[in-house]
């Protein structure tokens, strides 16, 4: 418990024993004052006239203020009418977190987040017809559902299972506004990526996740890299001690895909770094280039041909030069 809610919560019991205080005092006054004027309620006498009016009057004063924090306050409306659920609710949250705790201690994740789901993806053209539209998207639908279902199961997780109104979603995603107003401007690329992460059981009678994933919002697919572009390069220093490879692979790995991450290539693709070329040819002629050298050197990537979201994957051609 932090200091701030120690303080706001002794704040809130002092302010109920002083209304509870105040509303005493109201009652008694005016069962006093009743008592006084010997008035009465229903022939009945004035000293229990005067008790039940007080009673009354800090029963109608507690319901208004009850009254008054319930339309004022949110929270006292969930305190009231909403309690139990909250803490099904919360139960349910914490459920749901030891059954994740469990899975990343003791499970195997196969799939992460964002994932790529099956083997492909679908370019739908810009003047595609609805018809052609929802055919599109279906196709690549059944494919990933046969892929999925093909390859994870083996590998510990549930087969996917297609909801019941599977039909009326994947029309309403391709004549989704969005959809519309990315054909607009031209070709797009749609893809299934797995929307949670999936893990396979990790003890003895122990079921692994069920697959799911989802189909990604429209790619634009417009020309991200021309060829012979220049996507991403370091500074790599001569010397014996230098490593080429691990040099090579800062490039691959690091550098080339958070350039092209905020060029705003797609990030289902950006680890998809294929070298197509290398100059000098091999790691190991670099190592020697490096060892033998003096000075500062470069190692560039560029892009290998005009690349596009549908190509899939970043080609690259990697060339290591001196600074002059």
């Amino acid at each position: 418990m932090s200091f701030v809610d120690l303080v706001r919560g002794a704040g809130t019991i002092l302010f109920i024993v002083a209304l509870a205080g105040l509303i005493a005092y109201a009652g008694d006054r005016i069962g006093h004052q009743v008592g006084r004027k010997r008035l009465t309620l229903l022939n009945i006498r004035p000293r229990y006239t005067s008790t039940i009016i007080a009673v009354a009057t800090g029963m109608i004063i507690a319901l208004i203020v009850t009254l008054a924090a319930i339309f004022a306050s949110n929270q006292v409306q969930t305190a009231f009418f909403r309690l139990n659920q909250i803490n099904a609710e919360i139960a349910k949250a914490q459920a749901r977190a030891t059954e994740a705790e469990s899975k990343v201690n003791n499970g195997r994740l196969v799939v992460g987040v964002g994932t790529p789901m099956g083997n492909g993806a679908v370019l739908i053209p810009a003047d595609a017809t609805p018809q052609m539209r929802r055919r599109l998207v279906k196709q690549l639908y059944d494919q990933t559902v046969a892929y999925v279902n093909r390859v994870y199961p083996p590998l510990g997780l549930r087969p996917f299972t297609p909801p019941a109104n599977v039909q009326q979603v994947l029309d309403s995603y391709a004549d989704s506004p969005e959809m519309r107003a990315a054909l607009a401007e031209g070709d797009v690329l749609v893809l299934a990526a797995a929307d949670q992460n999936l893990y396979a059981a990790g003890r003895p009678g122990e079921r692994g996740d069920e697959v799911h994933f989802g189909i990604t919002p429209p790619i634009p697919d417009r020309l991200m890299y021309k060829r012979g572009d220049l996507i991403a390069y370091e500074s790599v220093p001569s010397g014996k001690n230098v490593s080429a490879q691990l040099a090579l692979y800062e490039l691959l790995a690091n550098f080339v895909p958070q350039k092209a991450t905020s060029d705003g290539f797609p990030p289902y693709f950006v680890r998809n770094v294929l070298p197509v070329q290398t100059l000098p040819p091999t790691a190991a002629q670099m190592q020697t280039m490096l060892a033998n050298g003096t000075g500062n050197y470069v190692m560039t990537a560029f892009a290998a041909t005009d690349i596009y979201p549908h190509t899939l994957q970043l080609p690259i051609v990697v060339v290591l030069q001196k600074v002059p």
